[in-house]
Parts: structure tokens; C-alpha cells; sequence
């Protein structure tokens, strides 16, 4: 099911309202206050992101954005919930600058709040299984652009680009890693700390694949000008992502450091992996918030 923007603005249409939802995910649970041990209520401090306990005799106070990345903000609860509304309800995300002219805010603030949101679309950890995908991408713009200094570095496979691994589970989890070159070793790592021993990997024909036999069956296609899918055979699933994530980086972005990457990568993971989940992607990634 899509959420919509109306229902967006229906549903957090202020400041108390998204304060109340970060406290009902942390302590609506909790059976008792921690101070006094008495069953009680917890009543919102006007003019503060805090309750506290309804007992005359104790007055303990919770602050529900204590550790979260809502913590020491001064931004309005209102304009996070957006933040991350947009980073889950777009196809490609959404830049720094779009925040900054959208909300109002300093490109500072702007670029902060999206890589707070970005740190919570990390990759699952339970292996993958079944029929899984297996290629890598380079990322980066034309050689002849870069300052001289830094034209001559060879990456993988002798391209001036960065490289990118990423895994897909037919069906389910996409998981991308930001590497420093496509050898055989980095990728075996990958690979056994990712994928489940004995299933179906499909890759195209480089050599760094060559071992996936002795751990998995192992089908290796052969990329030519002709290129033709014959059932199963075919690595489309991942270079589908590749293509999507190019557009993120290029269209939305258009630069990405070395540095940052990886967090790019995984928001590009988990908005794959998770496309058909439509409002509960929102609430997923507000529950990890919290």
C-alpha cells in the first residue's frame, strides 16, 4: 500500500503529535515508572520534549528523544518525519539541497538530517539464500574530468572508477558494498559472510568468480554483444539495481565522495529491497529512529 503524502500530513500535522509517537515506540510498554515503580501515567511538560510521571511524590521525567538521532535538535520533530518520508516514499531519494529549499533550513542542517536517516538503511544480517545474483558496478564520472593528480589511480579491473559489489536475492534483500578492488579474496569474503553455503549463484564470467563452484552451484553467464536470458541464466536482477542506483548517484545527487558511498549504497539497498512495502517502509525506518 502506498502512503501518500496526505496521509503523511494527516497523520503528523504537528510537532506534539510526533513527540507523542516517539514516546509511545520507546516507553508504551514499559509497565510501571522506573523511579517510583508505581503504575502510573506519563503526562507531556509544555514547551519541552518531556513527560513526566503523574505522582506528586516522584515527577520523574522521560525525555523520548534521549539517544536517539532526534537528540539536542532543534529542528522541528515535524520536518525529521518529513526528512524520512521522503527518503522512503521516492524512487531515486531526495539531495541536501532539496531538503535545504523544501524546509528552510541551512544546506548544513539539510545534509545532516539525510545522512542521520541514511545510517538507519543498513544491511540485514541473516544469510541469503536461494537464487542469488552476484556483480559489481564502477561508479564515478569520466576519467579525462579528474584533477591530474588523480587520473592515474587504478582501481578494479584497471578502471579509473570506484567499485561497487552487490548481492541479490532473487525476490528479497539487495546488499551492496563499497570496495577497494574486485579481486577474488574481497569477494569471497562477500560472498561467505552474506550468502548461505549451497545455494544458486549466478555472475557473469570474471575471473574473481571462478572459486563460487567449490562452495555453490555456481552458473557463470556469458556477456557478449549478444546477449539473450535463457530461464534462470541472467544476472538482470542486479544490473536492474545498478541501473537504479546510477540514476540516484548521477540524476539526484550528481556527486558522491569515496567517503560517503557506502551509505548512498545502502539507502539504495534497502529502498530496493524493501519497494513493495510501500507505509510500512516509513514506519520502519521511524521505529529505528527510536
Amino acid at each position: 500500500m502506498k502512503y501518500t503524502i496526505n496521509q503523511f500530513r494527516k497523520e503528523y500535522s504537528n510537532e506534539d503529535i510526533c513527540l507523542d509517537k516517539i514516546f509511545d515506540m520507546r516507553y508504551s510498554k514499559i509497565p510501571c515508572c522506573p523511579q517510583c515503580s508505581q503504575q502510573t501515567t506519563f503526562k507531556r511538560i509544555p514547551g519541552r520534549r518531556a513527560y513526566q510521571c503523574s505522582d506528586k511524590d516522584c515527577q520523574y521525567q522521560l525525555y523520548p528523544t534521549a539517544g536517539t538521532v532526534f537528540e539536542k535538535t532543534r529542528t522541528s520533530l515535524v520536518d525529521w518525519f518529513y526528512v524520512i518520508y521522503l527518503m522512503t516514499s521516492t524512487r531515486n531519494g531526495v539531495s541536501a539541497k532539496e531538503i535545504e529549499r523544501q524546509l528552510g533550513v541551512t544546506y548544513k542542517t539539510a545534509w545532516r538530517m539525510g545522512h542521520q536517516v541514511r545510517k538507519l538503511m543498513s544491511n540485514g544480517s541473516e544469510l541469503l539464500t536461494g537464487t542469488v545474483e552476484v556483480d559489481e558496478a564502477y561508479i564515478g564520472g569520466n576519467p579525462k574530468n579528474k584533477h591530474a593528480n588523480k587520473q592515474a589511480e587504478q582501481l578494479g579491473r584497471g578502471i579509473k572508477k570506484q567499485p561497487i559489489v552487490s548481492i541479490v536475492q532473487r525476490g528479497g534483500e539487495v546488499r551492496s558494498f563499497v570496495v577497494d578492488n574486485v579481486g577474488s579474496g574481497g569477494i569471497y569474503k562477500l560472498i561467505t559472510d552474506n550468502v548461505e553455503k549451497g545455494s544458486k549463484l549466478i555472475t557473469d564470467g570474471f575471473t574473481s568468480y571462478k572459486w563460487v563452484g567449490m562452495q555453490h552451484e555456481h552458473i557463470a553467464v556469458k556477456h557478449n554483444n549478444d546477449r539473450v536470458t535463457v530461464g534462470e541464466k541472467h544476472t538482470n536482477t542486479v544490473e536492474g539495481f545498478f541501473s537504479h542506483l546510477k540514476r540516484t548517484i548521477s540524476g539526484t545527487h550528481i556527486h558522491v565522495s569515496r567517503q560517503h558511498l557506502q551509505a548512498y549504497a545502502n539507502e539504495c539497498s534497502f529502498r530496493y529491497s524493501n519497494r513493495v512495502a510501500g507505509q510500512m517502509m516509513f514506519k520502519m525506518i521511524l521505529g529505528r529512529c527510536v
